[in-house]
């Protein structure tokens, strides 16, 4: 008697929990389909990099976007998360326009992604003694031609 009464509660107990469950509507919030929120294209950014480009210093380098406006920037508040070289890194836009500091001292590749944007460019990097050596060759013929008199 025990073990019927067990196994009808327990029988009771499944088919009560899978009628609740089904009885159970979950309802979602309204969605506005008359905004469509746009992924990161290639014709949406415009990167900018400065030259000459040195080995040594920093670089400043500009992510532009040609409508200012674009949905996802409204939508997460002008901050994305852009993968640089492998590092995710949130940058910030005012007006379209953000920048950050990159050096090329191992890598001549710069490579940004997000979404459906894609950018590599490889870079010509001149180091600090292809700055220093004409100086001191112009200086040297200098004091040559001051000593020379």
């Amino acid at each position: 008697m025990n073990r019927i009464t067990i196994l009808i509660t327990l029988l009771i107990a499944l088919f009560t929990g899978s009628l609740s469950a089904k009885t159970e509507v979950e309802t979602l919030p309204d969605v506005d389909n008359s905004i469509v929120i746009d992924r990161i294209s290639n014709q949406d950014v415009i990167v900018s990099i400065p030259s000459p480009i040195f080995s040594f210093k920093d670089v400043e380098v500009k992510l532009i976007f040609k409508n200012p406006n674009h949905t996802k920037l409204l939508l997460n508040r002008n901050r994305i998360e852009f993968i640089i070289n492998g590092e995710n890194k949130i940058l910030d836009f005012v007006n379209g326009e953000a920048s950050f500091k990159h050096r090329f001292d191992t890598s001549k590749i710069l490579s940004i992604y997000v979404e459906d944007f894609s950018y590599n460019k490889s870079v010509t990097v001149y180091p600090l003694w292809a700055i220093i050596t004409p100086m001191v060759i112009i200086v040297l013929y200098i004091l040559r031609r001051l000593f020379k008199k």
